[in-house]
């Protein structure tokens, strides 16, 4: 198994597209680097479904399938999309790190700018894709 902190982007990719990566050194800031990465090279739509399909057969194998949210999963891949604008914040790993820094500091309380805590809360939104109930998220930018 690999240490996620220790491998490249596409080493990281590779490890999970393979179910090869150690959950141990799966933290928040590998979850957004790995989403990033997916997010930068695929359209946003195959992005999100090659994301999802890898992570939750990754959780599975590492027996933690009831950690996996849909929604909150889901949203904060829409909130990466969304600096995706900046052509810089695609490319460059240390400037999104930056640009997008509540996502690392606190995802959760960003969420809740725009869900309310019972329904991120509720087994509804860890089972399926749930829109915001406070306010709408700004869209993802789309590369082709």
């Amino acid at each position: 198994m690999e240490s996620a902190s220790s491998l490249s982007h596409h080493e990281l990719y590779t490890a999970l597209r393979d179910n090869k990566l150690d959950p141990g050194s799966f933290d928040h800031e590998s979850h957004i680097r790995l989403a990033w990465y997916y997010l930068g090279r695929w359209p946003y739509d195959e992005a999100c479904e090659r994301f999802n399909r890898h992570f939750l057969r990754f959780i599975i194998k590492a027996g933690a399938e009831s950690k996996y949210h849909k929604t909150i999963t889901d949203a904060l891949l829409q909130l990466i999309a969304s600096h995706f604008e900046d052509v810089q914040c695609r490319s460059d790993w240390a400037y999104f790190k930056q640009d997008a820094e509540p996502l690392f500091v606190d995802a959760y309380g960003l969420l809740q700018r725009f869900y309310s805590v019972e329904l991120l809360e509720s087994d509804m939104a860890r089972k399926e894709f749930k829109h915001p109930d406070v306010k709408d998220m700004p869209e993802p930018y789309r590369i082709n």
